[in-house]
């Protein structure tokens, strides 16, 4: 007990011989594949898009001015401050595959924002100048 006879020593050296000559000889990459699907993609879609959203949301954007010189009129100055998106929903998405990968596709957003706003009005005679505040839907 405890030994194997001869024929199995000699079979059980030639198969692990083989698997490291076999290993030792391949010239191809190694790759994993993976099936998933359309359910799984869909799940994921939503939670990357919903994740993408409140990693950015409030956004606070820059402050914009703009100053128009308008012919035998005189000089507007607009200004947009404290603009800032707090809203932001996806219509619809969806999830394209290919060779080259992954596509994730989103469309029919809405966007909402606030503002503040202000303008003068410049003339050789007279100044107007106006200022307020929005909150604005784009689509």
């Amino acid at each position: 007990m405890g030994s194997f006879p001869q024929s199995m020593k000699s079979a059980i050296f030639f198969i692990i011989s083989s698997l490291f000559l076999v290993s030792a000889t391949t010239q191809e990459e190694g790759f994993i594949s993976v099936v998933v699907s359309r359910k799984g993609l869909d799940f994921t879609k939503d939670l990357l898009i919903e994740q993408a959203v409140s990693s950015i949301i409030p956004l606070k954007l820059p402050e914009i001015k703009k100053s128009i010189k308008i012919p035998l009129v005189g000089k507007v100055h607009i200004v947009l401050s404290n603009i800032l998106i707090y809203n932001v929903e996806i219509g619809s998405s969806y999830v394209e595959t290919g060779d080259s990968g992954i596509a994730l596709i989103a469309s029919g957003a809405t966007a909402n924002l606030s503002m503040d706003w202000k303008y003068t009005y410049s003339t050789w005679l007279f100044d107007i100048s106006d200022s307020g505040d929005a909150s604005i839907q784009v689509h």
